[in-house]
């Protein structure tokens, strides 16, 4: 007597003949049912670690820019007294003189 095959053979056998690109479509198609997708992942992925340098460099350049400023600040203060370092009043000088 002949021995009836059961489906789960039949069913490999046949996704063992199919292409691969009707296998890659058919893999896509199951990940895209389960919700899925490595495109939008990687996407996702690239754009959080570009946004981070992007926030990065406003940073520093913010900082780079206070820095600046208090130096320049600092270095007029320095070119408005008399003797260095005898009446320096940093108060006075950041919101202006009232003489």
């Amino acid at each position: 007597m002949a021995t009836r095959r059961s489906n789960n053979d039949g069913q490999a056998a046949s996704l063992a003949n199919i292409s691969r690109t009707r296998r890659a479509q058919l893999v896509a198609e199951f990940e895209g049912e389960l919700g899925i997708d490595h495109k939008a992942r990687a996407l996702a992925a690239y754009e959080a670690k570009r946004w981070k340098v992007i926030k990065t460099i406003i940073v520093w350049t913010i900082a780079i820019m206070f820095f600046a400023i208090a130096c320049h600040k600092l270095w007029l203060m320095g070119q408005d007294v008399d003797k260095p370092f005898t009446d320096l009043d940093p108060v006075r000088s950041i919101l202006g003189r009232s003489e």
